[in-house]
C-alpha cells in the first residue's frame, strides 16, 4: 500500500512538473522573482490588475527611493537668463517662434555590470549650430565627472566624465531663439562616440547605439516642448527578465526639467493570446495616483533589448498621453537592467507633474 501511494504521489509530482513546462509564459516568474506587492498581477487584465487608488510613496519601497535619486542640478549660468527662463518655462502659443527641445543622454554600461573593471572616458562637449544650449541637470556625475567652467559660449559645453560599472550623462535643454531661418543641428562628442542630429529630429527621439566591442552604450532621448507647459517628460529605470520572455519594470517619471515626479512599475510578457505586452502603474512623489499604462513591446537585436509603446490613462480610463522608449534586459538578482524613455500628455489633465 505504502508503495502504491509513493508511485501516486511521484505520478502527481510528475504531472504537475510537466503542466509548469508547458504552461504559457504570460505569468511572472516565481513570487521570490516578484516585486514586493505585485503577486496577484497578470497579462490578461486590461491593465495588469493595476487598480487606481493612491500609494504610499515609492510604492512603499525603500529600495525604490534609494535607487533612483534625484538628479544633480546643473547650476548652469546660462539658465539664468530670464528669456531661458522663459523659453523654457513659458506656454508656447500659435504666435510663438521659439521652440524649446529637451534632451538626456546616457551613457556607460546602461545596464550596469558591477564586475566591469575598465575605466571608459567619455569627456567631450555638447554643442548647437544655432540658438542656446543649457544644462539642466548631471547625472550620476561623480569623483572627477564635472561640467568645464566657466562656459565660453551659449552654443557649447565641454564635461570631464568617466564610467566603469555604470553609467554617466546629461539633460539639455536647446532654446532655438536665433532667427537665422536655418535647420539647426545638435552634435554630440563622448570619447570615441559622435552624433550629429538636427532640431526636427529631436522632436521625438529615441536612439540606442553601442560603443565598441565591450556592452558599452549611448542612450539619447529627446522631446520637444508642448503647447501645455510640461506637459511630458521622461522615464527612467531598470527592466528585468524574470523569465524567458517576461518580467518586470520600476523606475522614475521626471519632468521636462529632470526633477522627480513620481515612480512606475509594472510587468512584461507574452499574453495568453500571443502578444507581447506591458502594464503598469505610475505614482506622484507622495504616492498618489498619476495613471494606468499599458502596451507592446518588441525586441530588437536578439533577446537582450527592444523597445516598448503604449498608453497612459487616468482614473476614468481615458487616454491622456503616450509612454515610448528602449529597454535592455537585466536578470532577477543581478543588478543589471535598463529603461529610458519620454512620456507625452495629450492635455492639460495629463501633465500631472508634483
Amino acid at each position: 500500500m505504502k508503495k502504491m501511494l509513493s508511485l501516486i504521489s511521484l505520478c502527481a509530482l510528475a504531472l504537475s512538473l510537466g503542466l509548469m513546462s508547458c504552461s504559457s509564459n504570460d505569468q511572472l516568474a516565481s513570487a521570490g522573482d516578484e516585486p514586493a506587492g505585485e503577486e496577484k498581477l497578470n497579462l490578461e487584465e486590461e491593465f495588469g490588475g493595476y487598480d487606481s487608488s493612491d500609494e504610499s510613496a515609492g510604492f512603499g519601497d525603500a529600495s525604490m527611493l534609494d535607487e533612483f535619486p534625484e538628479d544633480a542640478d546643473a547650476n548652469d549660468s546660462f539658465a539664468d537668463d530670464p528669456a531661458v527662463q522663459d523659453a523654457l518655462t513659458s506656454q508656447l502659443t500659435a504666435d510663438s517662434t521659439i521652440k524649446t527641445y529637451f534632451v538626456r543622454i546616457t551613457y556607460g554600461l546602461l545596464e550596469g555590470d558591477s564586475a566591469a573593471t575598465e575605466v571608459v572616458d567619455w569627456s567631450g562637449a555638447a554643442e548647437v549650430s544655432k540658438g542656446t544650449l543649457v544644462v539642466l541637470k548631471k547625472i550620476r556625475f561623480e569623483g572627477n565627472d564635472a561640467l568645464v567652467r566657466p562656459r565660453e559660449s551659449r552654443q557649447k559645453v565641454e564635461f570631464i566624465s568617466q564610467t566603469k560599472p555604470h553609467l554617466d550623462g546629461l539633460l539639455l535643454a536647446i532654446i532655438d531663439n536665433d532667427t537665422t531661418g536655418t535647420e539647426g543641428t545638435f552634435t554630440f562628442n563622448a570619447g570615441d562616440y559622435t552624433k550629429t542630429l538636427s532640431f526636427t529630429e529631436l522632436d521625438s527621439l529615441e536612439l540606442l547605439e553601442s560603443v565598441g566591442a565591450n556592452g558599452h552604450e549611448v542612450s539619447i532621448t529627446a522631446r520637444s516642448k508642448e503647447v501645455t507647459p510640461f506637459a511630458g517628460g521622461f522615464l527612467s529605470g531598470r527592466w528585468i527578465k524574470t523569465e524567458r520572455n517576461g518580467g518586470h519594470f520600476r523606475g522614475r517619471w521626471i519632468n521636462s526639467m529632470g526633477t522627480n515626479a513620481g515612480h512606475l512599475r509594472g510587468i512584461w510578457g507574452i499574453n495568453r493570446t500571443g502578444n507581447k505586452v506591458f502594464k503598469g502603474k505610475y505614482i506622484g512623489l507622495n504616492g498618489t495616483f498619476g495613471g494606468l499604462l499599458a502596451g507592446e513591446w518588441s525586441y530588437e537585436q536578439g533577446e537582450n533589448g527592444g523597445f516598448f509603446r503604449g498608453r497612459w490613462v487616468n482614473r476614468n480610463r481615458d487616454t491622456v498621453g503616450k509612454v515610448h522608449g528602449k529597454f535592455k534586459v537585466g536578470q532577477a538578482g543581478d543588478g543589471r537592467g535598463f529603461f529610458h524613455g519620454r512620456y507625452r500628455a495629450a492635455s492639460a489633465n495629463g501633465a500631472q507633474e508634483n
